[in-house]
């Protein structure tokens, strides 16, 4: 049984390597296969094909996204300090796993075959989500202490403002090449600070 168990982690591992590094299209099983030091036939044995490989490493991702958005909602919080922790959680979701986040986006906007994929997996997870944010939205609009505003909206300045901040990183580190790492956290703790302080002021009615 542990052999088993161990065989699918190595095979998993390896997935996520071979689908971050090469795409969804261009991933090969006989390379996963060879990364995780099983035969094909084994790889298959225990996920058939390439997508349910695909699906299953990409859920275990998706589910430690949701999971974190989850638990702001868990803490009993005024809103700011939920827009704050759901702001800052997602910031340092991307600035943790840069590679995934280029991974989502090239599947994306790929093709309809892995952005179908893609969206099977993620939608099912941050609906719920959504949706208890969305009512929030709506409830302190209604008491006047925000203006109102589309969850679909705010998602979007939330995500573009995130995601700008830290896929310019590796540019701004060719730009400003005599800066030291410690810059660099600096730059990226200032910058989710502001994206927090300028979706905040947004909001205020």
């Amino acid at each position: 049984m542990n052999n088993e168990r161990n065989n699918e982690l190595l095979i998993l591992e390896a997935a996520e390597v071979e689908f971050l590094e090469k795409g969804f299209k261009n991933a090969a099983t006989t390379a996963i296969a060879k990364r995780a030091g099983v035969t094909q036939a084994m790889l298959h044995y225990y996920y058939r094909t390439k997508e349910n490989l695909f699906k299953k490493v990409f859920q275990e991702k998706v589910q430690i996204v949701a999971n974190s958005f989850e638990m702001v909602f868990h803490e009993h919080s005024s809103f700011q300090d939920i827009i704050r922790n759901l702001i800052e959680k997602h910031f340092d979701t991307i600035a943790e796993n840069p590679q995934l986040m280029n991974f989502v986006y090239n599947e994306i906007t790929s093709n309809a075959e892995s952005r179908k994929l893609v969206l099977e997996v993620m939608v099912p997870k941050v609906k719920h989500v959504l949706s208890h944010l969305e009512k929030l939205i709506d409830d302190e609009a209604a008491k006047g202490l925000i203006k109102p505003v589309k969850i679909s909206d705010l998602m979007m300045n939330i995500a573009s403002m995130n995601l700008i901040s830290v896929m310019a990183l590796p540019v701004m580190k060719d730009i400003l090449s005599r800066q030291t790492g410690e810059y660099f956290n600096v730059f990226l703790k200032e910058r989710k600070e502001n994206n927090v302080q300028f979706i905040l002021n947004a909001l205020r009615a």
